[in-house]
């Protein structure tokens, strides 16, 4: 049976040329409503949670030279070593607004988090987002990758350093994407996504930054991210003015940061990635590593496991993926990667 495409001639041709694209109200209220949930949960566990840290605190403790850097319970960063990484580069420097309000702000960043709220499957799984991708990549089959929250509360200064983001994941191949997904009314004022126009063109691979500065995480082998900051005027950075519903989509080779929120409003985004036919799991140096996975993959394996489902295509319409996905995951049956490979 042939699906009906949901991306227009006009959509693909831009993701293909800019390695970004903005589409206008792909989810429904009661989507955005699902991820609203989940994020007030994450918020609300700030602090107990092993995986949640506060980029904007760390970020003044580093540049304070504090030695030991307070996280709360969060242990899935070495963060005071890669704290004395920064405060020993010559060329780091703090990536802060000119902001002089009182109020402290919050840059909350959390990942994977997926296995533990449902809301993220039923959207990352279930909405009409794998499909989108799915035409956008020209792939048969897409997996699901991870997700990551992303919020800046009124009065964060910190900015988020340009970067790529092939280089933070275990993968080869480069047919993948990120959906960023904005959960407030997001511009340049409180801190909406930029995106170098073509950068995924280059063919250049660039090292993981620790978000905090430019400096590269320890173990990559790749080359720093050029300093766009320096002189943005030297590049083509777009970005789009976005409202919940909306969704922009860029390749996993697209440079793109961030500016902070010096506004009174919230900027709050979660973020999907996904992948495409081409990508097999490649654990390389200075990839930030994963969070409770269950399948023993190998380098050069497919993906296709329950730790990256595959979300597209449906095995019949109608059928709910994440539903089928939970009633995987309760019986703990693994996937034989081998015998899916050669199928």
């Amino acid at each position: 049976m042939t699906t009906q495409s949901v991306v227009s001639a006009v959509e693909k041709q831009t993701f293909d040329e800019d390695g970004v694209v903005c589409l206008r109200g792909v989810l429904d209220p009661q989507e955005i409503g699902m991820l609203r949930s989940v994020l007030a949960r994450q918020l609300r566990d700030h602090g107990q949670s092993k995986t949640s840290y506060d980029l904007e605190s760390i970020a003044r403790q580093v540049w304070d030279g504090n030695s030991s850097i307070d996280v709360g319970k969060a242990d899935r960063f070495d963060v005071d070593g890669l704290a004395a990484v920064i405060q020993s580069d010559d060329e780091a420097r703090p990536l802060f607004e000119d902001d002089n309000h009182e109020d402290e702000g919050l840059f909350l960043y959390k990942v994977g988090d997926w296995r533990n709220h449902r809301g993220i499957r039923r959207v990352g799984f279930d909405s009409k987002i794998p499909q989108i991708v799915a035409e956008l990549l020209d792939t048969e089959t897409l997996n699901w990758w991870e997700d990551s929250t992303f919020v800046k509360a009124p009065h964060t200064r910190l900015k988020t350093p340009f970067h790529q983001d092939l280089t933070y994941f275990q993968i080869s191949g480069d047919q993948s994407v990120i959906v960023w997904i904005p959960l407030d009314p997001s511009d340049l004022s409180n801190g909406v996504t930029r995106y170098v126009r073509g950068s995924h063109k280059s063919g250049e691979t660039y090292a993981p930054n620790m978000f905090l500065s430019q400096t590269v995480f320890p173990g990559s082998e790749d080359p720093k991210c050029p300093d766009i900051e320096a002189d943005e005027s030297q590049y083509d950075i777009i970005s789009f003015d976005v409202e919940p519903g909306d969704v922009i989509i860029h390749h996993v080779r697209t440079i793109h940061g961030a500016g902070g929120n010096t506004t009174d409003k919230p900027r709050r985004a979660i973020s999907f990635r996904y992948t495409g036919d081409n990508v097999r799991y490649f654990d390389k140096p200075g990839a930030l590593p994963q969070t409770d996975t269950i399948s023993d993959l190998k380098n050069g394996d497919r993906l296709h496991s329950l730790d990256y489902p595959i979300v597209w295509p449906t095995p019949w319409p109608g059928v709910s993926i994440s539903d089928l996905y939970d009633m995987l995951i309760s019986s703990r049956e693994p996937f034989d990667n081998e015998k899916v490979e050669a199928a």
